[in-house]
């Protein structure tokens, strides 16, 4: 029998047992509540509506503003049904206080976003709910504190590495534009290694690494299964599993080079070199591997999940920034001539800038909030309900529900943030208008119980790579250039991200 005629039994044989499903009778909760005002839809399993998401990504709009221009018509809460499941898209800050904190234990990632994340990221804590995503956070926590890098050398030494591979590709091609966003991937994706690993990728000087390959393949192909329904049938897994294989050959060597050192550890401190300086400082993995030498087990399988969902949660996050920033800058020169000044008094022209640096230069925060209110690097976070709720608008949320939050599009509401919502303007951050903004307006590191660990990283290493690029380059517009944004797991642009830079000394600037 032709496939074709197979699908088409199948969705009808699948409508037809949802059309004569019998109805539940509702429940006291949901009689007194309102349901959430569905997207209309005219086909069974609302295949309309459903195929022209995935059709409209497929050529390449923009998903967020796909997303912003049906919410402006349907409401700031809407059911986005496919598939007859519903998917409640909320964007009020109210909304959003109530499902991250005043309610969170009743919105977990869920089966459903578990079993999307499995091959990749196991049982870490980007995948866990419960106990399983507690443990792994309050083990996590300590090495998040500031006091881990104060002095802000393990992001100096990348940066280092960054504005020297600037140098090299501006000495090979001076009249070429940078494509920062790959740029900006390497980089922190040396950073992150280095800060969770204790060992960097060393991307930056290897453009083309297996591993990073292998990373962004995972990354991607993930990220296609929750725009696609029936991914399992669908999308492809062969590519992935190999993707995810050079992962793993990478990270559990480290994990035994970890454990090799902790072993050398415990010899010198049951012999006679126990005053021995120890090399180095505690990465993450340690401090997780000193967990679990205390319970007198090593599970290899569990630490290679936790470094890979840490090295997601803050690789591509302060990537995303970094990179929208440089083209905001690149568009705003106004912007870079107040930016160059406030540096050049507090840091100076060729000064490495350290975390006290970093606090006193709060014009340079206000641009930092101002694209990360533009362009959150997590756009788009989605839930399940555990148990029916009603949100503080009233609306009903049945148990088992796919529930998410669009910080991209809470982040330019007209309602919040006025008539100018879409102009990039870091004075809206300034004293005499930043006490406008209210919580749960705001949260490109999520909020609640589970806001983001590594925020202070983040902006402490954009802040430092952000100086030392305006002490060292000149950033201008590419003419003719226009970002494609790309709505994935991070906010990254479909076609990079071209801005011209050239040497100049910060002096010599203003």
């Amino acid at each position: 029998m032709h496939s074709n005629v197979v699908l088409g039994t199948a969705v009808a044989v699948v409508a037809a047992a949802y059309a004569f499903k019998p109805k539940k009778s509702k429940t006291d909760l949901e009689a007194k509540s309102v349901p959430v005002p569905e997207l209309p839809s005219y086909l069974p399993l609302q295949l309309d509506t459903t195929f022209s998401y995935i059709v409209s990504t497929l050529a390449g709009k923009d998903e967020m503003e796909y997303l912003r221009n049906m919410t402006s018509k349907y409401g700031n809460t809407v059911n986005f049904r496919g598939f007859n499941e519903d998917f409640i898209v909320l964007l009020d800050p109210s909304s959003i206080q109530h499902i991250l904190a005043k309610n969170q234990p009743n919105y977990e990632k869920g089966s459903d976003f578990q079993d999307i994340f499995h091959e990749f990221l196991g049982s870490g804590i980007f995948n866990a709910d419960g106990e399983t995503w507690k443990t792994q956070r309050q083990l996590a926590r300590p090495h998040f504190q500031t006091t881990e890098f104060r002095d802000s050398e393990l992001i100096n030494r990348h940066v280092d590495q960054l504005l020297r591979i600037i140098d090299r590709d501006l000495t090979a091609n001076p009249d070429s534009p940078l494509e920062v966003q790959n740029l900006f991937c390497r980089f922190t994706l040396d950073e992150a290694t280095d800060f969770l690993f204790g060992d960097s990728i060393n991307s930056l000087e290897h453009e083309n690494s297996e591993f990073s390959q292998a990373f962004n393949y995972a990354q991607s192909i993930t990220a296609w299964r929750f725009r696609v329904p029936i991914w399992k049938y669908v999308l492809p897994t062969k590519k992935l599993l190999k993707s995810i294989e050079t992962l793993d050959k990478f990270v559990y060597k480290i994990i035994d080079k970890a454990v090799a050192r902790q072993e050398e550890r415990e010899r010198r401190q049951s012999s006679d070199e126990a005053g021995t300086k120890d090399e180095g400082h505690a990465t993450l993995l340690d401090h997780f591997l000193s967990h679990q030498k205390e319970n007198n087990f090593v599970d290899r399988e569990y630490l290679r999940s936790m470094l890979l969902n840490f090295l997601l949660a803050g690789r591509d996050t302060t990537a995303s920034l970094l990179t929208w920033t440089m083209w905001y800058l690149s568009q705003h020169p106004d912007v870079v001539v107040r930016l160059k000044q406030e540096i050049m008094q507090v840091v100076g022209p060729i000064a490495i800038p350290g975390y006290d640096d970093i606090k006193k230069l709060k014009y340079q925060k206000q641009v930092v909030n101002e694209v990360l209110r533009l362009r959150p690097p997590v756009p788009f976070n989605p839930k399940q309900s555990v148990e029916e709720d009603v949100l503080p608008n009233g609306y009903y949320i049945p148990p088992k529900t796919k529930v998410a939050y669009s910080a991209y599009v809470t982040h330019r509401l007209p309602e919040l943030w006025g008539k100018d919502a879409d102009t990039f303007d870091p004075d809206r951050w300034g004293p005499e208008r930043v006490g406008s903004i209210k919580p749960f307006m705001f949260v490109p590191f999520h909020a609640g119980p589970r806001i983001c660990l590594g925020q202070n990283l983040a902006y402490t290493t954009a802040q430092v790579t952000l100086t030392r690029l305006l002490q060292n380059y000149e950033i201008q517009p590419t003419p003719g250039f226009q970002p494609e944004p790309l709505g994935d797991i991070v906010m990254f642009s479909r076609n990079g991200v071209q801005v011209r830079i050239r040497k100049k000394n910060l002096a010599d600037a203003i």
